[in-house]
């Protein structure tokens, strides 16, 4: 038996994330329960298996990763402790990402001709200043650190390890970020529009370029296998990247009244379970 989509489990949590931005709906579009219910905890077990997977492989990538340091010729002490609380963010960000891409993709094909005619907003608007701010502290930032760590301490299997793992997180970055700005609006009417522009934004959130600047703090803590001296330097850096993305947060689009999908009956209370089309 083929996959349903959306699933059951969909269609509520759709009405779940509609409702908490002032929209009562009972039963959701079958094209926004397709997009809202992954973005809002509802993952179908075939969506589950692939997000096992791919973290599976991205624990399998950190354990190769781990083995770099027994090459021969690799001098100086251990490699940086972060390297697991990096390599399990990037697995948890590829697989959300994974299942919000499928579904947006399926989306369209369920939209065909229906697809409303409009022009994806810019990347500078979808992005914003500080979150580019953010990102630049954070990958170039922590390349500058990375970088006179190697040149100026004897700590250079450290600092290429930590460098290397920010060359990964900016890549897995750049590939979500990119996929957000270059999506095409997936909307059918001026609702689901106004929803579409609520996603672009919060789709920035499944790879926040600041959180890339936490998992070297790790070390600070455990092992203190960073070059001496470096732990302020550490700090300050986690602190700005984290500091310049929550000045950018930016409040998202009101929805506006429209056709959303079955309203909520009036009679409905706290148990109530809408009949989802099949």
């Amino acid at each position: 038996m083929g996959e349903q989509v959306p699933s059951r489990g969909e269609y509520v949590q759709a009405a779940v994330w509609l409702g908490r931005r002032g929209v009562r709906v009972g039963i959701p579009t079958r094209l926004l329960a397709t997009r809202l219910g992954v973005r809002n905890t509802a993952h179908p077990r075939p969506l589950v298996i692939r997000q096992a997977g791919i973290v599976l492989a991205t624990l399998a990538v950190a354990v190769a990763y781990q083995c770099l340091q027994y090459l021969p010729g690799v001098r100086g002490v251990e490699m940086t402790d972060s390297k697991v609380p990096y390599f399990l963010l990037i697995g948890s960000q590829l697989a959300f990402w994974f299942a919000v891409r499928r579904r947006d993709r399926q989306a369209l094909e369920q939209l065909g001709d229906r697809a409303l005619a409009r022009p994806r907003p810019s990347w500078r608007a979808t992005l914003g200043g500080w979150y580019l701010a953010s990102a630049a502290v954070t990958f170039a930032g922590g390349a500058a650190l990375g970088v006179t760590m190697f040149v100026a301490t004897p700590y250079r299997t450290y600092a290429w390890s930590w460098l290397g793992l920010l060359a990964i997180g900016a890549v897995v970055c750049a590939v979500i970020v990119t996929g957000v700005v270059r999506r095409p609006v997936i909307a059918e009417d001026e609702p689901s529009a106004a929803v579409d522009a609520v996603l672009r934004l919060d789709d920035l959130a499944i790879a926040l370029p600041s959180v890339y600047a936490l998992p070297v703090l790790f070390d600070l803590v455990t092992t203190q296998r960073q070059p001496p001296g470096f732990a302020p330097w550490l700090l300050g850096y986690a602190a700005l990247a984290i500091a310049l993305q929550i000045a950018g947060r930016r409040r998202r689009p009101v929805l506006p009244d429209g056709d959303y999908g079955v309203p909520l009956p009036a009679q409905a209370g706290a148990g109530w379970s809408p009949e989802v089309p099949r």
